[in-house]
């Protein structure tokens, strides 16, 4: 009887051992579940306050730009913008040509030399007058516009006149036909485009 006793006591013992040990498990799974809640957790802050900075940073940049603006509203000086828009059209009727006279480069690049120069100008002249810092898309669409119709304003009249000729077996009119839908559509994307951008912004917004 005292050994059955024994048997049974120590059976006892080994059942409540595994049983601790049982306890011990879900008690180590319960803290591992907690601390994968709580490092998730962290990571969702972490990427909160890193948005928020990112915000923060977007915020003070368009404050910066709304200040300057104001400030601008009344340094602006048309008269500055014209000076500029007259010394833009300076480089392009006689600057661009003279060096493309004197230094016998192919007449073919004076489109290259009034694209650059009129795109350039223009990124520079739009900047000024919106009182911003940084280009923005509207002031590159702005100068893409205006360089292009440049370009095409030179071009369409020394095609016409044959003083350009382009050794593709082309016609002139063929030429300036083509040049003349691209411009047409490059100004319906620059009106087109305009209410579109609005219209994601606002959606952004809402």
């Amino acid at each position: 009887m005292a050994s059955e006793e024994v048997k049974e006591l120590e059976k006892t013992v080994d059942e409540l051992n595994q049983q601790r040990v049982d306890l011990e498990n879900e008690i180590n799974n319960l803290n591992l579940l907690k601390i994968e809640k709580l490092k998730s957790i962290n990571d969702e802050l972490e990427i909160k306050i890193e948005w928020m900075d990112k915000e923060r940073i977007k915020a003070t940049k368009e404050r910066d730009n709304l200040l300057r603006k104001v400030r601008h509203s009344n340094e602006k000086s048309w008269k500055n913008a014209l000076k500029m828009i007259g010394i833009l059209g300076f480089l392009d009727l006689v600057v661009v040509p003279a060096i493309i006279i004197v230094l016998s480069i192919p007449l073919q690049w004076i489109f290259v030399s009034l694209g650059l120069v009129t795109f350039l100008g223009m990124m520079l002249i739009v900047n000024y007058m919106s009182g911003t810092s940084p280009f923005n898309t509207g002031e590159i669409r702005k100068a893409i516009t205006v360089s292009l119709i440049t370009v095409y304003l030179a071009f369409a009249p020394l095609m016409a006149f044959g003083l350009v000729v382009f050794p593709m077996g082309s016609s002139a009119q063929t030429i300036v036909t083509n040049f003349t839908w691209l411009i047409g559509a490059v100004i319906v994307l620059y009106f087109g485009t305009r209410p579109v951008e609005e219209y994601i912004k606002n959606r952004k917004v809402g």
